[in-house]
């Protein structure tokens, strides 16, 4: 599998607030690897690979396919476009910030932002993003009629080539966790399993984990491995926050994640002499883990993440080795948990 290409694809799909272009690139995308594709009524995408045997335990690798961006309010009278955020915008970030809006036809727009010569040299304060506007060069009645409310954008932001391994671009969180996963089928393929595996990749994470948690709830997993991101190391960030980009997945241990799962993914990392971290939460993780792990009676879960820098931007930054290696460690784990040998036995 080519990483790059495929998170091509998947980041070029528009997927913030509902739009539903991202959950069918990535359904095209699975059937390569799963006997069964489906995908349910709120969005959640559904890949199923059968195990070798009956009544097998059922195991769930989820990543979520939404991203973070932004949904039309109203236009004013001078053709420009109000949003309110769909997600955690950075609205650090917006001034100038080229977008999308998703409607019949794609409109493309940019944030506006004062000139510094119109500024008086006064540090203005950050405006709320309900308080922001679009200039999508069009009048008012032009605007009203291409972009009605409900709308939805995103950023306008392609994938691109960095120095090495690394690359940037928009909805990285999560589509590198989408990546991971497929990574890892690819891996299996040809293999058989003792488990009925069931990649999932949930939607509207961003808007309250609520994809992952009607997944869950209908799937009624067995054991669960979520794949997010989570913070890499900048030059303005803690260190004991942070992980490093290129030094492997972040192993997440939390109350709500499973011991045992988890330790099992560490042991495995050491086996294979797979560069892994650790990521220590002291509550929730903040991620479709939480969801998965209290579904129905509780759910066995655990947590990969992939170090990413400037999230919720449009230059998400990544090491395509961290993903080739997360979706690695899942795949060891399966074969040394699930896997079968040439006599049809279960490998220890």
């Amino acid at each position: 599998m080519d990483l790059f290409s495929c998170l091509e694809t998947l980041c070029a799909a528009p997927g913030a607030g509902g739009i539903p272009v991202a959950s069918k690139a990535a359904e095209n995308l699975l059937r390569e690897y799963a006997g069964k594709v489906y995908t349910d009524s709120l969005g959640n995408v559904f890949g199923c690979r059968q195990g070798a045997g009956e009544n097998l335990p059922t195991v769930m690798l989820e990543a979520h396919m939404d991203e973070i961006g932004f949904v039309v309010t109203g236009v004013d009278d001078e053709g420009f476009v109000q949003v309110a955020p769909c997600g955690g915008v950075d609205r650090r970030t917006l001034a100038a910030c080229a977008v999308t809006f998703w409607a019949e036809s794609p409109v493309h727009g940019v944030f506006c932002s004062v000139p510094p010569h119109l500024s008086g040299g006064e540090k203005e304060k950050l405006p709320e993003i309900t308080d922001m506007a679009v200039d999508v060069g069009m009048s008012a009645e032009q605007a009203r009629k291409c972009l009605p409310a409900g709308t939805r954008g995103t950023f306008s932001s392609a994938l691109r080539r960095l120095s090495g391994s690394r690359v940037c671009g928009k909805a990285l969180d999560d589509r590198a966790g989408v990546a991971a996963v497929l990574h890892c089928l690819e891996l299996l393929k040809g293999r058989d399993l003792a488990c009925d595996l069931t990649a999932v990749f949930a939607v509207q994470e961003e808007l309250g984990c609520r994809g992952a948690q009607t997944a869950a709830f209908s799937l009624y997993p067995d054991a669960a491995v979520a794949v997010d991101v989570s913070f890499a190391l900048t030059p303005d960030a803690d260190p004991i926050k942070c992980g490093r980009m290129g030094d492997g997945p972040m192993i997440g241990f939390a109350p709500s994640l499973d011991n045992e799962l988890t330790d099992a993914l560490v042991d495995i990392a050491g086996a294979c002499e797979l560069p892994f971290q650790r990521e220590v939460m002291g509550g929730d993780t903040g991620t479709d883990a939480d969801a998965i792990a209290s579904a129905q009676a509780g759910v066995r879960t655990a947590l990969l993440s992939i170090p990413l820098r400037y999230m919720h931007t449009p230059v998400e930054t990544i090491d395509l080795r961290d993903v080739e290696n997360t979706g690695r460690l899942m795949a060891e784990w399966l074969l040394s948990r699930y896997g079968k040998t040439r006599e049809g036995e279960k490998a220890e």
